[in-house]
């Protein structure tokens, strides 16, 4: 036997049992769900105004986008996620170098430009004392 004890993690069991799927569809299941539930009370609002059998349309309505919107969502995602990486890239032309924000060279740079430019002096300051 040995007297070293293992420091790895040990594996935590899964809380729902299945296929790993099943945690990569919970947001589209969540995000369509909230979606058709507030659109198709705004509709049934528009189109119905508010009476007795509202509650009913609605859900009925609600229970029947659902189903389409989900996997329609689901199958999208893929295709959405890439779409909207590529649109959100910075477009940059391969000979330029890509910086991030100003320096304090920069900075410097251009305030002695524009002091150059107004045609004033720099004064420097005098030494503190503490």
């Amino acid at each position: 036997m040995s007297a070293y004890v293992s420091v790895l993690p040990q594996k935590m069991p899964r809380q729902i049992a299945g296929s790993k799927s099943l945690a990569s569809m919970l947001p589209t299941i969540l995000s369509t769900g909230v979606i058709t539930l507030v659109a198709t009370a705004v509709m049934r609002l528009l189109w119905l105004g508010f009476s007795n059998d509202f509650f009913g349309a609605w859900m009925e309505a609600w229970l029947t986008t659902w189903p389409i919107a989900f996997p329609v969502a689901y199958m999208l995602r893929p295709v959405l996620n890439r779409v909207s990486r590529s649109v959100s890239q910075p477009v940059v032309a391969a000979a330029l170098p890509v910086r991030q924000g100003l320096t304090v060279t920069d900075i410097q740079r251009a305030a002695a430009e524009a002091t150059r430019i107004a045609g004033l002096q720099v004064k420097s300051l005098p030494a503190r004392r503490y």
